[in-house]
Parts: structure tokens; C-alpha cells; sequence
């Protein structure tokens, strides 16, 4: 990796999905590879983010899932690499005991949730994913009502949530904050639903622009990916102390958890499920990009090389035997 020209990254990162890249620089995997981080700052919202990508002033957004696709309808050359993430596993508070959400059926469900649209027009994530874990428990549009408590990371917001289900407002809530064994001492309940297949993790979110300007970038920032899960699952101790670490690096440090990112698969490719159902919350807002294949946003063909090299196969042999085979955990990557 020596031949590739040096080359300082900008990137900006969505929820928390930094922890990937700080990991990747503070272990040494970057540097190897050619690669420094210059910048990595947080984006509040997707449109900032891509305006950035389009702009040329960053190289690649880390953990952008829905509007991508909208993009893709409307010609521009953005493009994932990959996907080490693609389940998330919700919960929702009740007052009664049940067994799942379809005990409701037949009367109509109130659930308090965080507001569909985020501050800057786009759709919230996790609500959206709310919506799908709903449908696939069996109930249409009209069978259920939608009680709106505030955005996401509003600091009230969880109290509010559960004091909807506590007063009879609402049947059932998304979240809450706080531990299952603090809400049964209230006399709450907590039931934790099937995993949604979801596209969710730190994907590496580019433009075709930046890949054919930038020598082998492509296939850096996809071997700095397995590296990197590989080096978490081989030492998670080293792992976690560099996360714990201010190394005086030019970005915020904001550390997070080695474990998260030892949980995900070394070969980070989309779920097929996951992919259609990350599109289908793009295409509840923007009806235009129903005009595209949900795969038309994916290029694998840079981690297929990889894979086909052995380069993959020869690391897993290298991995302690309780590893081997890991998948993703199905939650959000906190």
C-alpha cells in the first residue's frame, strides 16, 4: 500500500458513527495505508452532509442511510461502499403485558414516538424504523395513531415518552431512557421486538467525483474498514484504551465503544433486506426516487476484490475462535 500517494481525509459523520475512523487512525491501519485524518466533525443532518460530499469539501460521510437514494434518482454520482451494519432491534414500553404489538389489533394503537421529521426536513431514522417495526407487526396506516413528543436528542424527550404510556395517553411508546428494571418498578413493561433488517452502520457514503480523484481511495477506506473490525476482535483491551486515549488528534476525540465495533461482520457487505428497507424510507419522502432499484445506490465491486483475494479469509484465520463468524450486533452503534 506504500505505491498509493499520502492523503489527509475530511469526513463527516452522522449519530455516532466516528468510532470506526478513530479507531482506524489511532491503531496505525490509516497511517499504513497511506491515509491521515485532517478533519472529522459531526453533521446534524443529511443535507449538510451531502452538500459537503458534492462540494468536494469532504471525502466521505460515515453513516448515511436514507436520502443517498433520492440522489441517485436525480443523477448524481453518490455511492456506498459498504455496510457493516444492517439490523437494529427496538423496544417499545407498555403499561400491560404483552407478548408482541399485535395483542392491539382490532382496537387501533396509540404510539408515542419522537416526531417523523427531523428540525432540517429529513426523516428521522430511528422513527422511521419505528414505522416499519409497526407495519411488519401486521397493522395498516389507519390502525394506528402516531403521538409526536419532540425530536430526537431533546433532553426531556424520554420522560415525556413514558409518561404518555403512564397516563393512558398513549398504548405503547418507542425508547424511554430507562432501564427495563427501573420501568417494571413502576409499573411499566418492556417488550423488545423482532430485529428489523436496516442499513445502519458507519457506511462509507462518497461520490464517484471524489473516488476517480483521489488514488485507490476506494479500496483504502474499504481495507481500512476490515482492518479495522479485525483489529477490535483481536484486541479489544488495545482497542478500548486508544478510544479512552486523547492523542492530541486534529478532531474531537469522542472515543466510544471497541466491543460495537468487534460485534460487526468482517465482510461489511448490505443485507438485501436491509438495503430495501433503508430505501423504502427514503421513498416515503421523495416519491421520485421509487424510480430507481434500491442497489443502484451500492457498489460492491471493491470489497468483492478484497474478498476474492483471500485478504479477508486470511484474517479470520488470525481471530480468536469465539469471533470467527461474528456478525452485527442488531442496535444502534452507541
Amino acid at each position: 500500500m506504500s505505491d498509493y500517494e499520502p492523503y489527509e481525509l475530511n469526513i463527516l459523520y452522522r449519530a455516532a458513527h466516528s468510532v470506526m475512523w478513530e479507531l482506524a487512525d489511532k491503531s496505525g491501519i490509516l497511517g499504513d495505508l497511506g491515509l491521515t485524518i485532517r478533519s472529522m466533525e459531526f453533521s446534524e443532518n443529511s443535507k449538510k452532509a451531502e452538500a459537503a460530499l458534492f462540494d468536494s469539501s469532504i471525502d466521505f460521510v460515515a453513516g448515511n442511510h436514507i436520502t443517498p437514494y433520492l440522489w441517485v434518482a436525480r443523477g448524481r454520482p453518490i455511492v456506498c461502499l459498504a455496510s457493516p451494519g444492517n439490523g437494529v432491534s427496538d423496544s417499545v414500553i407498555t403499561k400491560d403485558r404483552i407478548a408482541s404489538l399485535d395483542e392491539f389489533k382490532g382496537r387501533g394503537m396509540r404510539v408515542a414516538d419522537s416526531n417523523l421529521i427531523d428540525p432540517w426536513g429529513g426523516i428521522h431514522h430511528p422513527r422511521g424504523n419505528h414505522i416499519l417495526d409497526v407495519e411488519r407487526a401486521g397493522y395498516d396506516a389507519d390502525e394506528v395513531e402516531w403521538l409526536e413528543m419532540g425530536h430526537l436528542g431533546e433532553a426531556d424527550l424520554p420522560e415525556r415518552l413514558v409518561e404518555a404510556v403512564a397516563s393512558g395517553k398513549a398504548d405503547v411508546a418507542f425508547g424511554g431512557g430507562r432501564s427495563a428494571e427501573k420501568l417494571e418498578k413502576e409499573g411499566l413493561h418492556v417488550l423488545r421486538l423482532p430485529t428489523l433488517p436496516m442499513v445502519n452502520g458507519t457506511t462509507i457514503t462518497t461520490t464517484y467525483d471524489t473516488l476517480h480523484q483521489k488514488d485507490g481511495l476506494a479500496d483504502r477506506l474499504v481495507r481500512a474498514m476490515i482492518l479495522t473490525i479485525h483489529y477490535a476482535r483481536v484486541h479489544p483491551e488495545e482497542s478500548q484504551k486508544l478510544l479512552d486515549t486523547k492523542l492530541g488528534r486534529p478532531y474531537a476525540e469522542n472515543g466510544g465503544r471497541a466491543a460495537g465495533v468487534a460485534r460487526y461482520p468482517i465482510r461489511p457487505y448490505p443485507t438485501t433486506e436491509g438495503v430495501a428497507n433503508a430505501y423504502e424510507l427514503c421513498c416515503m419522502q421523495h416519491e421520485e426516487a421509487k424510480a430507481i432499484s434500491p442497489m443502484a445506490l451500492w457498489d460492491m465491486h471493491y470489497l468483492r476484490q478484497l474478498d476474492l483475494s483471500g485478504f479477508i479469509d486470511e484474517l479470520v484465520q488470525e481471530e480468536p475462535e469465539s469471533m470467527r463468524g461474528l456478525g452485527s450486533e442488531p442496535s444502534w452503534m452507541s
